[in-house]
């Protein structure tokens, strides 16, 4: 019987062990991979995927109907700054990830007023200077992470247009030191 006893909970503790880290741990290193993937055309620099199709797999569970852009951001030495485009009458919104597969912000057309916005992206304990009005300043929990553009295709006559609004977006250091 303690024999018994002893394996079941050596067990549950190798069970409770192998859980905790991955809850830990697994977020981060997905994270790591999907941005060193994403990252391969530089950092802080944004990347037009081409229009997803059945073997597409750059962005998880892709959507045919969405054009994606991406960004893998490292604002360890200076603020990101992050322009979108605002194509009308469809559906787009940015989304900025942690180095954790944590969103921390999004905006869709629909809060950005169906106009462009320009978003300023600022490492912890980083100092910005006085930016234009209507200006979006976001604090990032961690130093790296990846931005995600997306634009619906409501129409597929409207495909080359949404194309080239949403290349109008940028994703560029705020400043070079």
């Amino acid at each position: 019987m303690i024999r018994w006893t002893a394996w079941a909970l050596f067990t549950l503790a190798l069970a409770a062990a192998v859980h905790w880290a991955t809850v830990a741990f697994a977020p981060e290193l997905i994270m790591s991979r999907v941005m060193s993937g994403m990252g391969g055309r530089g950092i802080n620099a944004i990347r037009h995927v081409e229009r997803a199709t059945a073997a597409s797999r750059k962005v998880v569970k892709p959507s045919p109907d969405l054009l994606y852009s991406t960004c893998v951001f490292d604002v360890t030495r200076a603020p990101l700054k992050v322009t979108t485009a605002a194509p009308e009458d469809t559906y787009w919104s940015v989304a900025f990830y942690a180095a954790n597969t944590d969103n921390f912000f999004t905006l869709n057309d629909t809060t950005a007023g169906g106009k462009p916005a320009t978003i300023i992206l600022v490492g912890q304990g980083q100092a910005l200077d006085p930016q234009p009005e209507g200006t979006l300043i976001v604090s990032a929990p961690t130093t790296k992470g990846l931005v995600l553009f997306r634009t619906l295709i409501d129409n597929d006559a409207r495909e080359p247009e949404l194309d080239r609004l949403r290349r109008d977006a940028k994703c560029e250091p705020l400043y070079y030191r």
